[in-house]
């Protein structure tokens, strides 16, 4: 993949302190791209100052207009927009609340923040990937709403992809199985045998987030220019069984 793919490019990445987001960020500013990210808590904004990284952090509430309102005041320009920014709670999402909550990050989330800035998307044909999931494919009896808002997502994926087509804004997704990181490290606290997990992977293995990253660049890259509206799954081959 050359850098002038990603050279000088904007680049935002909803919910990239750590994990998936974190090694996309890395990875995009090693190829010369301008990348901020987000976190939610003030918590997590000061953990990543203080790491001294010189990728550019802001906090960002995806669940509220004023703050989406407020991050898009501080980007001028956007070529590249990924929403990594994710929710999972497991087994309590079968409360209604909860499943709510879940709902309005990890689907209304997205929506709100790619209309924020599908107008400066649009002018840079720039283009969108969604974090999906492989639970869009598989069931997850203990994260009802993480699911339900992961298949929703590949949905989206697909009708905004249809629709932003004229804006010649591309839209689409990459769905990560089980990665290692804390979604992993919570969902396999529910399993009672994890030795069966692996082995439903024909690979036999978790996947890393640089192997999921590896992917979104693909997506994001002048080599996918006639891809849009698809899903790639980085899941090992866990969704073909």
């Amino acid at each position: 993949m050359k850098n002038s793919d990603f050279e000088n490019k904007n680049v935002l990445i909803t919910g990239g302190v750590q994990g998936i987001g974190y090694e996309c960020a890395k990875k995009l500013q090693e190829l010369g791209s301008n990348v901020t990210v987000t976190c939610l808590t003030s918590k997590s904004y000061e953990k990543f100052l203080g790491l001294k990284k010189t990728i550019k952090v802001e906090r960002l509430d995806i669940t509220n207009d004023i703050s989406i309102e407020e991050l898009k005041e501080k980007i001028n320009k956007l070529d590249i927009l990924i929403n990594n920014a994710t929710l999972f709670k497991g087994g309590i999402e079968y409360r209604i609340e909860n499943f709510a909550d879940v709902v309005n990050v990890n689907l209304m989330g997205v929506m709100r923040i790619c209309h924020a800035f599908l107008p400066k998307l649009a002018l840079a044909k720039g283009n969108i990937i969604n974090i999906g999931s492989v639970s869009s494919k598989n069931s997850m009896a203990y994260a009802p709403s993480y699911s339900a808002t992961k298949s929703a997502i590949e949905s989206l994926t697909k009708s905004m992809a249809a629709c932003w087509a004229e804006h010649n804004v591309r839209v689409n997704c990459v769905a990560p199985g089980m990665i290692v990181g804390k979604t992993l490290e919570k969902f396999i606290k529910k399993i009672d045998n994890v030795d069966h997990l692996l082995q439903r992977i024909p690979l036999k293995r978790y996947g890393s987030p640089e192997e999921v990253a590896e992917a979104v660049l693909f997506l994001s890259s002048e080599k996918a220019a006639y891809i849009t509206g698809t899903t790639i799954f980085v899941d090992g081959g866990y969704s073909i069984n």
